[in-house]
C-alpha cells in the first residue's frame, strides 16, 4: 500500500531550498504546482518539503521508484488552507487541529567556498553520536570478556571498521560535550580551546575552527544536530542573538559563519530541548508542528508528548502513539544529513559532521527499540558498582516508550544509531560518491553506565574518556587496528591534512593520516603522549615499552574515584597511574610501585598539576 503524508505549514524552514522555482510545474485545480524527486522514506519526503520554499504538502508513494516524494504548493482539500500540522496515515488522512506555529525568516543560501579545493581532495562525513563509550563499539577487547561486543548488532558500524583503520585506545581532549566539541573545533587542548564548561560561555567565534580552514580551501562545509558550539546561549536563544539581528528561534544559524559552516541545520539535544516552556530551537518546532494522537481520538503536539516522555509532563500522554521513530530526534538528525546532501552545491568536495543526539542520557527510546534489545541477550553490569544504578541484565519486553537507566536502553539506542548511519551511507552511495568520500565514526566522550557507582561523564575514567574512533575511505588502509594512544581532536588536523589545507596558527592538532594508510605503524611520527583534562583535573597517556599508561592528577579529590582510589594527599592533590591495557576499569593505582614512569609523565602535565602532584 503506498503511503501519503501531509505536511502542512511548517514553523522551520530548513535553509535554502530542495527545489527552486524552476523546477515546479503546473498542478490541478487543487495543487498549484509540484515537483517531484527521489526519496527513500516518507520521513525524508517530509524533511524534504519542510526545507522547501514552495512546499506546502507532499504526498509520498513507493512503488513510483525514483519519483517517491511529491512536494507540492496550494492547498489540501480534505483540510482546508490553513493546515499546520505533519500527518501520515496509510491511504487516507483526516482534519486535525493546527498547531501554534512562530514561523522564522528562511535562513540565507548555503555560503559558496571562496576557492576552488586541490584536485582530488575527498569528500569528508563524519559521524558522531554523543555519549558512546570505548568497549560498546560492538568489538572485542581481550582484556575484558565481560563487554557486550558481538552482542551489540551494529553491522555498519562494524563494516566502516572492516573497510578501513580503527583505533582501540582515542581519547577525547575534555570528556564532557561542549569542551570536547570546542577542542576538535578548534583543534586545541583543553586548557587552550576557551570552553572549560558547558555553560560558562559559547566557542569564541574569534577563534578559526578547522571547519573554516576546510571552507577556506574550497569545501563545502556542513552539520547537523547538536554541535554543541553555542550550548550556554542555546543557539543565541537566551541571549537576543547579539550581533545577527535576523537569526529567530529555531533557524539555527546564529554564529553559523563565523563557526566555519556554509550551511547547516543546527538544534539542541536531549534535555536542552525541553528545558523551556516552549520551543526555542529546529528540533522543538519540528515537534510543534506534527499532531499525533493519543485514545479515543485526542490529538495532542509532538511537542507535549516529547516533553512528557523527557519528565516535563504527564506520563499519560507518552505511549507509542505519541513517540514515534518518525519524531525520534536520532532518525530526525539522519533525516537532516540527507537533506544537507541533496542540497549541496555539484562539483565540490564536502564536509559533513553529523552530530546524533544519542546514546547521552537519558536513554529514551521507542518500544520498538527497546524490544529489539529484548531478544533474550544478557547485558553485562557495572564494575565496581555498589549502587546497580545502571543495570545490565537481561531485559524485559515493554508495551510503551521507555526512559529507564539501564543498559538495555543504551545498547537500543546504539543500535538504532547504527541503522541511521547506514541511511547516511546510502545517501553518499546513490550520489555516486562513496569512493571518494573519507568516513569516520567517533564520539565527544563516553559514559560511565555505572561503573564506580556513577554515571553520566566528567572524569577520567576509562568509560568516561575513551571513545570509539575508526575511519575509511580512499587511500586508508582496509582491516587494520592501531593499539597505540591517539586523540580524538586530531582528526580536526587528519581532516585539514587529506584536503592539503594548512591549521590555522595556534591549532596543535596532528594527523592521524599516516596511520590510516600505514605509513607510521609504531607513531614515531606521531605526538608522544595524549592529553585531556576538565574542572579538577588533568592527565596525559603514553605509551611506555609497549603499555599504555595513564597518569592523572587531580587538585582535590578526583571526581567519583574508584573505590580502590588512594586518598587526597597533604598538599591538597591526588594522583593515579593506570595500566590501561591490563586495567581497563582504573581499579589498580600503580604510583607506589612504578615512580619512575610517574617522574616520567608528571612533567607532560600544565606545570601547576605537575608541581602540585609533584608534592604528594
Amino acid at each position: 500500500m503506498a503511503v501519503s503524508v501531509l505536511l502542512g505549514v511548517v514553523a522551520i524552514a530548513h535553509g535554502g531550498a530542495v527545489c527552486n522555482s524552476s523546477n515546479w510545474v503546473n498542478g490541478s485545480s487543487n495543487v498549484i504546482a509540484f515537483s517531484k524527486i527521489q526519496a527513500k522514506s516518507a520521513a525524508i519526503c517530509c524533511a524534504a518539503c519542510a526545507a522547501t520554499e514552495h512546499c506546502d504538502f507532499f504526498t509520498y508513494d513507493s512503488s513510483q521508484d525514483g519519483n517517491e516524494c511529491h512536494l507540492k504548493s496550494g492547498q489540501y482539500s480534505k483540510l482546508g488552507p490553513h493546515c499546520t500540522t505533519c500527518i501520515t496515515s496509510t491511504g487516507s488522512t483526516s482534519p486535525h487541529p493546527a498547531a501554534p506555529t512562530q514561523i522564522p525568516p528562511t535562513p540565507p543560501l548555503p555560503t559558496p567556498p571562496p576557492a576552488p579545493a586541490p584536485p582530488n581532495s575527498p569528500n569528508i562525513l563524519l559521524l558522531f553520536p554523543d555519549q558512546w563509550r570505548y568497549d560498546w563499539d560492538g568489538f572485542p577487547r581481550a582484556n575484558q570478556p565481560g563487554l557486550p561486543a558481538d552482542m551489540l548488532h551494529v553491522p555498519t558500524t562494524r563494516k566502516v571498521a572492516a573497510a578501513g583503520t580503527r583505533f582501540t585506545m582515542a581519547y577525547v581532549a575534555a570528556p564532557v560535550c561542549a569542551p570536547s566539541r570546542s577542542c576538535l573545533a578548534s583543534a586545541r587542548e583543553y586548557d587552550a580551546a576557551g570552553v572549560m564548561s558547558n555553560f560558562a560561555n559559547d566557542y569564541p567565534v574569534n577563534q578559526t575552527t578547522f571547519y573554516a580552514v576546510l571552507r577556506a580551501n574550497g569545501y563545502h562545509t556542513m552539520t547537523t544536530g547538536k554541535d554543541d558550539l553555542t550550548k550556554a546561549s542555546q543557539l543565541g536563544s537566551k541571549i537576543g542573538y547579539p550581533g545577527c539581528p535576523d537569526c529567530r528561534d529555531g533557524d539555527g544559524q546564529y554564529h553559523l559563519k563565523e563557526l566555519g559552516f556554509s550551511d547547516a541545520l543546527r538544534y539542541s539535544g536531549k534535555m536542552d530541548v525541553v528545558d523551556q516552556p516552549n520551543p526555542h530551537e529546529m528540533y522543538g518546532f519540528y515537534l510543534r508542528n506534527h499532531t499525533v494522537s493519543l485514545s479515543q481520538g485526542h490529538n495532542i503536539t509532538g511537542w507535549e508528548a516529547h516533553r512528557a516522555c523527557m519528565g516535563k509532563a504527564s506520563v499519560s500522554e507518552c505511549i507509542n502513539s505519541t513517540f514515534t521513530p518518525e519524531l525520534y530526534e536520532d532518525d530526525f538528525t539522519a533525516i537532516n544529513a540527507v537533506t544537507l546532501l541533496q542540497r549541496k552545491p555539484p562539483g565540490v568536495p564536502w564536509f559533513l559532521h553529523v552530530s546524533f543526539p544519542g546514546p547521552h542520557d537519558p536513554f529514551l527510546v521507542t518500544a520498538a527499540m527497546r524490544n529489539a534489545a529484548s531478544d533474550g541477550r544478557n547485558w553485562p553490569n557495572a564494575t565496581d558498582d555498589p549502587a546497580e544504578n545502571t543495570p545490565g541484565g537481561a531485559c524485559s519486553l515493554v508495551d510503551a516508550p521507555t526512559g529507564v537507566r539501564n543498559r538495555c536502553n543504551y545498547a537500543a539506542e546504539i543500535e538504532n544509531l547504527d541503522r541511521l548511519f547506514q541511511i547516511v551511507l546510502d545517501e553518499v552511495e546513490r550520489q555516486g560518491e562513496t569512493d571518494k568520500t573519507i568516513v569516520c565514526i567517533a564520539s565527544d566522550h563516553g559514559e560511565m553506565l555505572g561503573d564506580h557507582g556513577d554515571v553520566a561523564k566528567s572524569k577520567p575514567w576509562e568509560g568516561s574518556a575513551h571513545v570509539p574512533l575508526m575511519c575509511s575511505g580512499p587511500g586508508i588502509v582496509a582491516g587494520q587496528t592501531v593499539n597505540l594512544p591517539v586523540a580524538q581532536m586530531d582528526m580536526a588536523g587528519t581532516f585539514m591534512d587529506y584536503a592539503g589545507a594548512t591549521p590555522a596558527p595556534g591549532m596543535t592538532t596532528h594527523s592521524l593520516r599516516p596511520f590510516l594508510e600505514g605509513k607510521d605503524t609504531t607513531g614515531s611520527s606521531y605526538r608522544k603522549f595524549v592529553s585531556s583534562g576538565l574542572d579538577n583535573f588533568r592527565m596525559v597517556v603514553q605509551n611506555i615499552n609497549g603499555s599504555s599508561y595513564k597518569y592523572i592528577c587531580c587538585n582535590g579529590k578526583c571526581p567519583n574515584p574508584p573505590s580502590t582510589a588512594p586518598n587526597v594527599s597533604a598538599s591538597g592533590f591526588m594522583q593515579m597511574l593506570i595500566d590501561v591495557n591490563a586495567d581497563p576499569y582504573d581499579m589498580h593505582d600503580l604510583v607506589p610501585t612504578h615512580p619512575e614512569i610517574v617522574d616520567s609523565l608528571r612533567p607532560l602535565l600544565p606545570p601547576t598539576y605537575a608541581e602540585g602532584c609533584s608534592l604528594t
